[in-house]
């Protein structure tokens, strides 16, 4: 046999100059060539699927997170590092279509120091595109450039790049909502650089994903943005009534004065809160600060006599009136010298000036002062000291107390629900998989963790169902990654319904893989769901022509234990798991039990 295959070999050395020669006679590719060919092609496609693997896992990483910082930061490292380039940044647009880099990552090489001031928070305002408001990108086209000085470009366009030490780039827009959001760039500073069609692809592809994790991002913002303002809201309203109470319940003034500007100098952080009364019989022109609560490091004001005349003679009638008077820094407010010099004697820059009425005369102001710098009051923080103002001023007018204490109570309770509501939005969105709408990893792993534990205690079984798509890369391949959320999705969906008890729990285990844990149920029971779910799946129908049986499936990996405290809950997973993989050997669309592997000795 060895001789044979030695004739076998030299014959085919001694034949192939002859056959390459006759092929060059008529005309066709040689057999160098075609091997040549062949082997070109197989590491083509070999490249493509190493591409199409990193292209996967920057996608899962990117949104693996919800904090915009680490969404940059993952995206730039992966991508520099997947692309080979020198520097890979995050651009951000601006209203006016300027803009700067909010996120970056850089390889440096050894001596190469000078293009550091491209970097984060440089701020990078190009005219053409100001102009055109996002130029070409608004097409969602990308932008190729191999050598600056080779592409004709404008002058002033290489003079910007050569500021930077720019020598070839690639970008490609970022959509947030359909609307242009900014752009992903890779830069190559020390040479120019030949960029391939699949390093384009990959680029824009990873820009593409990272405008839906930017969405998915800003929506937890937003949500966490509104819960920590009903939070402030709700503390002031707490503030509100119990100050409310306390105006109603007490019949010592000088206590609920007290009470008044120290609750408000709390509530609102500011540097003083006065309490000014006015002398009844001085026609709004004398009066004194009857209570303070004021920083040590400022002066006190309580007890000393005011007189301002100007004020009587043309201001007072706008206070009964319900006028107030907001100053964010009283330089800027076109007050007049005498003014300007009485509020210096009391270290004010900024205040909010209220009325408080006794009936339908002015009895004295609610004064809050800004005594560091100036500030810029909110409208929440106005709206508190109005209401507290009147509030006050109905305690002075006793008659219509019980319908506004009833009107702040009600207010506080919607504001107490609103933030309920928001802290419960808050938690399901912290466990819950954003694609497949289903209880994520996390929730999965303290879920597990519960039921172990508790099932150690009354010695009863739980089982985990372990499944994953078939050929699902193929699917994402062929169909593209939309489609293959979608599959996801309806996987997730469909699963749902068949794991319907209140004890069991399906969650997404991480990509196309799925995982129920069902307690108190033995090895029959979860056989059978095991069977419902793959056979579910089955007929949802997803066509998927680039596999033999032309439609989804999935393989299932079935374990079934009774924890006890000398065992772990890893080792369920890895039953479960080592199912599953044997279910993929056996040609996939199967389920397997470990049970069964245990008993053909191959664990």
């Amino acid at each position: 046999m060895m001789k044979m295959r030695k004739v076998k070999s030299r014959l085919a050395t001694f034949c192939r100059p002859i056959i390459n020669l006759m092929s060059e006679l008529l005309g066709l590719p040689s057999i160098d060539y075609l091997e040549a060919q062949l082997q070109q092609k197989t590491q083509e496609l070999e490249q493509i699927s190493a591409q199409q693997r990193a292209i996967y896992r920057v996608i899962s990483k990117i949104r693996a997170s919800l904090d915009i910082e680490t969404i940059f930061r993952t995206t730039t490292k992966e991508t520099c590092r997947l692309l080979g380039v020198e520097r890979v940044l995050v651009y951000r647009f601006s209203e006016d279509w300027g803009g700067q880099f909010v996120g970056d990552f850089e390889f440096t090489e050894t001596g190469w120091d000078d293009f550091r001031k491209l970097s984060k928070n440089t701020i990078w305002n190009d005219s053409y595109l100001q102009e055109h408001q996002g130029g070409r990108y608004r097409y969602n086209e990308t932008f190729v450039v191999e050598n600056i000085y080779r592409a004709g470009l404008s002058q002033c366009h290489v003079e910007i790049l050569e500021q930077f030490d720019i020598r070839a780039f690639a970008t490609a827009p970022i959509f947030v909502k359909q609307k242009l959001w900014g752009i992903l760039a890779a830069y190559q500073h020390s040479q120019p650089h030949n960029w391939q069609t699949s390093e384009v692809k990959f680029l824009t592809q990873v820009a593409a994903q990272l405008g839906i994790a930017l969405q998915q991002a800003e929506q937890l913002a937003e949500v966490e943005q509104k819960a920590k303002d009903l939070q402030e809201t709700g503390q002031q309203q707490k503030i509100l009534f119990n100050l409310i109470s306390e105006i109603r319940e007490s019949l010592d003034f000088d206590t609920l004065f007290k009470t008044t500007a120290k609750e408000v100098r709390k509530a609102l952080e500011c540097d003083r809160v006065g309490l000014f009364r006015f002398d009844p019989d001085s026609k709004y022109c004398f009066g004194e600060f009857v209570a303070e609560s004021v920083l040590p490091v400022y002066s006190s004001v309580r007890l000393k006599k005011v007189r301002d005349n100007c004020f009587g003679e043309q201001y007072a009638i706008y206070y009964q009136q319900g006028s107030t008077q907001v100053l964010t820094d009283i330089y800027n407010a076109d007050l007049k010298d005498c003014h300007i010099q009485m509020l210096e004697q009391f270290e004010i820059k900024a205040q909010i000036i209220v009325p408080l009425m006794l009936g339908s005369t002015l009895w004295g102001l609610l004064c809050i002062h800004q005594c560091e710098n100036p500030r810029e009051w909110t409208d929440k923080e106005i709206r508190f000291v109005k209401q507290l103002a009147a509030q006050f001023s109905v305690a002075l007018e006793h008659s219509n107390l019980l319908a506004q204490t009833r009107s702040q109570a009600e207010e506080l309770s919607q504001t107490l629900d609103a933030l309920q509501e928001a802290n419960l939005k808050l938690e399901n969105l912290a466990r819950i998989d954003g694609l497949t709408q289903i209880p994520n990893r996390r929730y999965f792993d303290e879920f597990l963790e519960q039921e172990w534990r508790r099932l150690v205690r009354e010695k009863q079984f739980l089982s985990l169902i372990m499944f994953d798509v078939d050929h699902f890369k193929l699917y994402n391949d062929f169909y593209g990654h939309q489609a293959g959320d979608q599959c996801l999705f309806k996987i997730a969906q469909t699963a749902q319904k068949i794991v319907k008890r209140p004890a069991d729990l399906l969650a997404r285990y991480g990509g196309e893989e799925f995982a129920v844990i069902l307690p108190n149920t033995d090895k029959e029971g979860t056989s059978m769901v095991a069977a419902e779910i793959q056979s579910a799946v089955k007929d949802l129908g997803i066509p998927h022509t680039e596999v033999e049986k032309q439609i989804i499936t999935i393989s299932l990996g079935v374990a079934t234990m009774m924890p006890s405290i000398d065992q772990t809950l890893q080792e369920l997973i890895l039953e479960a798991d080592k199912a599953l993989y044997r279910a993929k050997q056996q040609g996939r669309d199967c389920s397997i039990h470990f049970s069964i592997i245990e008993q053909e000795g191959s664990i």
